[in-house]
């Protein structure tokens, strides 16, 4: 094929690739500025957003709990053959364990924050 011989790097193909370089380079800034707004993000976000994680995992582990009581009652029921016996029980037990999950994790996290303002106070004297 004695044609033209079709060489990268020229002609068409160099508008192209400064499109190309045009377009990435402004998808670069506009991902560097979405970027530093993400990180100044103000003190009090940051904590909103720490206490939701938080109010989350002890959702979680209260659910968890009377979940996985609910499975080994209802396992055992099948095994035994004690149809609603274990499970109520172990509904029960698997309760007990959340709530005490959710406050041991609530006590430590109250822990961590420090008393609370004006705790400190001596007592009023108006009385």
């Amino acid at each position: 094929m004695a044609g033209a011989v079709h060489e990268p790097g020229r002609g068409k193909d160099d508008r192209e690739t400064e499109a190309i370089k045009r377009r990435l380079h402004d998808l670069e800034g506009r991902v560097r500025d979405a970027r530093a707004r993400h990180a100044t993000a103000s003190p009090e976000a940051q904590e909103r957003a720490a206490a939701m994680g938080q109010a989350l995992r002890l959702a979680t582990e209260l659910v968890a709990g009377v979940a996985v009581g609910g499975f080994i009652g209802w396992a055992l029921d099948r095994w035994l053959g004690t149809q609603p016996v274990l499970m109520a029980v172990f509904l029960i037990l698997g309760a007990a364990a959340g709530i005490l999950n959710v406050m041991r994790s609530a006590q430590k996290r109250q822990a961590e924050a420090g008393p609370l303002p004006g705790k400190d106070l001596p007592p009023d004297d108006d009385d």
